[in-house]
């Protein structure tokens, strides 16, 4: 009898993970069902195509700007970091670099995404979303809660209703212009409020 029991829960226990895994979907994580509301973006140096060494991301709300985390191949304490093997479980093609931001509340008005650049980088930014359209913005110096030259700030309004339900929101690919006369930002077209 007990053999039975054993080579029962076995065989169940390899259909449970035989039906794990996967290539994912919509450039989700492995198989894995998010049961949360996830933010993620990736930041680039459009010269180097690399991540922008230094940069912070803030998804702005009304009230605050809350700070994205950035993905890391090392875990550290530090709690801005999030280790490459948990991005992935939200985007399988996740990089060192990338920003993630869990749990996102549903009810916060969102105005958009406000980039920290480090030295030697300009305020104009190039943003393409998923679906390929680029809108070229100079964003404040500063961040700010009022409407404004942020990235994504098409897309303001209240989070659940933008956003929709539970997943990962993919706000693709934001080029930051190094201050660079090789690289010249390529000229603003977009009218922000």
């Amino acid at each position: 009898m007990k053999r039975a029991s054993i080579g029962s829960g076995l065989a169940a226990l390899t259909l449970l993970l035989h039906g794990c895994g996967g290539g994912g979907g919509a450039g989700g994580g492995a198989g894995i069902v998010i049961t949360e509301r996830v933010a993620y973006v990736r930041v680039v140096d459009p010269a180097t195509g690399g991540a922008v060494e230094g940069a912070k991301v803030y998804f702005v709300t009304d009230t605050r700007a809350i700070p994205m985390r950035r993905v890391v191949a090392t875990p550290t304490a530090n709690l801005d970091e999030i280790p490459i093997g948990v991005a992935r479980n939200y985007k399988s093609d996740a990089r060192t670099g990338d920003f993630v931001l869990q749990s996102v509340d549903g009810e916060l008005f969102f105005r958009g995404l406000w980039i920290e650049r480090p030295a030697g980088y300009t305020a104009v930014v190039r943003h393409t979303d998923p679906q390929g359209l680029k809108r070229v913005v100079q964003m404040p110096n500063s961040v700010t809660t009022q409407a404004a030259c942020l990235v994504a700030s098409n897309r303001a309004g209240i989070v659940k209703t933008v956003f929709g339900a539970s997943g990962v929101v993919d706000f693709g690919i934001i080029e930051v212009f190094p201050n660079n006369p090789q690289v010249p930002p390529p000229p603003v077209d977009d009218v922000c409020p």
